[in-house]
């Protein structure tokens, strides 16, 4: 049995997110829907206070990428996508928490 073929791109589209964060308590959060995408077409990827996403369906192509006003601690990111949405959420890096006094 052949693979199927992958599809040409058709369609770009920019997906509806919600984002929010709180400076108090440090943390933020983001939502994307992605409906019809399988969990292995999607990636994301975050760069001191910059984030991208990519995720493929078909002949569509989903991308978002975003400057955030503040950095994240990369290694409190945690994500999960479920019927359609891709919650991710994590904390605001500290600015002063390599600081010298």
């Amino acid at each position: 049995m052949a693979e199927k073929a992958e599809q040409p791109i058709k369609y770009r589209i920019h997906p509806r997110r919600f984002f929010d964060y709180d400076t108090t308590e440090k943390t933020w959060s983001l939502e994307v829907q992605l409906p019809g995408v399988e969990k292995g077409n999607i990636t994301f990827k975050a760069l001191h206070n910059t984030y991208f996403l990519e995720a493929r369906r078909d002949a569509a192509l989903y991308t978002l990428n975003e400057t955030l006003p503040f950095e994240m601690e990369h290694d409190s990111i945690q994500a999960e996508y479920k019927d359609g949405l891709l919650n991710i959420t994590g904390r605001i890096k500290d600015p002063l928490a390599e600081a010298v006094d």
